[in-house]
């Protein structure tokens, strides 16, 4: 079912090409409804056809020829399973909403990205004022101190949904508004206060690194890398965490719901553990390349895993890590340890002939930053946190309950 071509669109003579049948077959698919056309801004009229509806038309050939085998493959990398409107994946880029999310790393906020996942620009949830944590709720964030952030905020999530009845509520401002307020205080939780009236990404790297203060003249860059990597880690398509937001969403839970469950996926070692296993790699780096290359090569005869490397939906790499890495390059060019991490970094490419990908990528951001431990998660659920919001919020206007068949194997009852 792979094309050749991975352009979006087809025109009449390759889309009769990729399905094997005459140009008058995909005119007579057009007029039943089984393919859409559009112009294709030529002058001669003709129309084009997106690839993805061919790719479904495949799908749905292989599946009469072969039931279940589709389906099963989709679980897995495979065909999409569900329609959505938030992110598109490209061979060296993704999209959020149709733009490029590389460039609005560059140049906008974390609080700008949320707003247009959540398809709320134009009544900004965040110039309401910072949600302020209760003496109750205080307390039991003393308790927890030290504890994993994914921990503490699995634990106060639900506590902070009982306060806030307006949460049931079921319309899109509420849900912008209690979105808006589960990412600050998401934020409050990872940096360890109690209250903020700032951004998102300077509360953080405010609390994580006191000594970089807003008059040092590589503060900026340095809080554009934390926006940077916050974003880029939003969303990422139909991820197991995102996956798990969706259905806990389709039975209309929640949304403090949706993002516990988000938390639970998001804290398993094929999934954003991996963050942090990437960051313990690079704090074993010594800086020696003959070092550095036998400490790697024991690892993979031990039968160990690199993390951080290698992605299966980026056969050219992880345009979010590469991101990351280009980012830490450009700004602390004189620092030797972050040159000593990226050494490393190159290192592990050349002897895995693999790529870097985000997990590698806030691994070198936390480094980079000094942040403490913990931060490099932090990061990835705080920005994933936007992406769980918005898939749910689109769920939510689905109206449709997530529920697959299985396929039985086990054994036959006895008549």
């Amino acid at each position: 079912m792979a094309f050749s071509s991975k352009k979006p669109f087809l025109n009449a003579d390759e889309a009769a090409s990729a399905l094997g049948v005459e140009v008058q077959t995909i005119y007579a698919y057009v007029s039943r409804g089984l393919l859409h056309s559009e112009s294709g801004g030529n002058k001669d009229r003709s129309k084009r056809y997106r690839r993805e509806d061919i790719e479904q038309l495949l799908l749905r050939r292989e599946e009469r020829s072969q039931p279940g085998k589709t389906a099963k493959a989709a679980l897995s990398l495979g065909q999409p399973v569900l329609e959505s409107s938030i992110t598109l994946l490209g061979e060296n880029s993704l999209f959020y909403r149709g733009k490029d999310v590389l460039e609005l790393s560059e140049n906008r906020s974390f609080e700008d990205i949320a707003c247009l996942l959540w398809e709320a620009e134009d009544t900004n949830p965040f110039e309401s004022d910072w949600p302020i944590l209760s003496e109750e709720c205080n307390k039991i964030l003393k308790l927890l101190e030290g504890r994993p952030i994914l921990d503490i905020s699995r634990i106060l999530l639900p506590f902070l949904e009982y306060e806030n009845a307006k949460a049931f509520r079921k319309d899109p401002k509420t849900f912008r508004k209690t979105s808006s307020s589960i990412l600050r205080y998401l934020t409050l939780f990872s940096s360890g206060k109690t209250r903020s009236s700032g951004k998102i990404a300077e509360t953080l790297l405010s609390s994580w690194n006191p000594s970089i203060r807003k008059e040092n003249t590589n503060f900026l860059s340095k809080l554009k890398l934390l926006e940077a990597a916050l974003i880029l880690s939003a969303d990422h398509e139909l991820n197991v965490s995102s996956f798990t937001a969706r259905c806990v969403a389709s039975s209309e839970a929640s949304l403090y719901q949706v993002v516990l469950a988000g938390l639970a996926a998001l804290s398993g070692p094929k999934h954003g553990l991996l963050t942090e296993k990437a960051i313990l790699l690079l704090s074993q780096a010594s800086g020696n390349k003959k070092k550095d290359k036998q400490l790697l090569e024991e690892k993979l005869r031990n039968g160990e895993n690199i993390p951080g490397f290698g992605h299966p939906l980026y056969k050219k790499g992880d345009p979010r890590g590469r991101k990351l890495i280009h980012m830490v390059e450009r700004f602390f060019q004189e620092d030797p340890d972050v040159q000593l991490y990226l050494q490393f970094l190159k290192q592990i490419e050349e002897l895995l002939e693999d790529y870097a990908t985000i997990d590698a990528g806030l691994a070198l951001v936390s480094k980079s930053l000094k942040l403490p431990k913990g931060a490099g998660i932090g990061i990835f659920a705080i920005g994933r946190t936007a992406g769980w919001l918005a898939h749910a919020m689109e769920q939510y206007d689905s109206g449709n309950l997530i529920r697959p068949r299985a396929k039985y194997i086990g054994n036959l009852p006895q008549e």
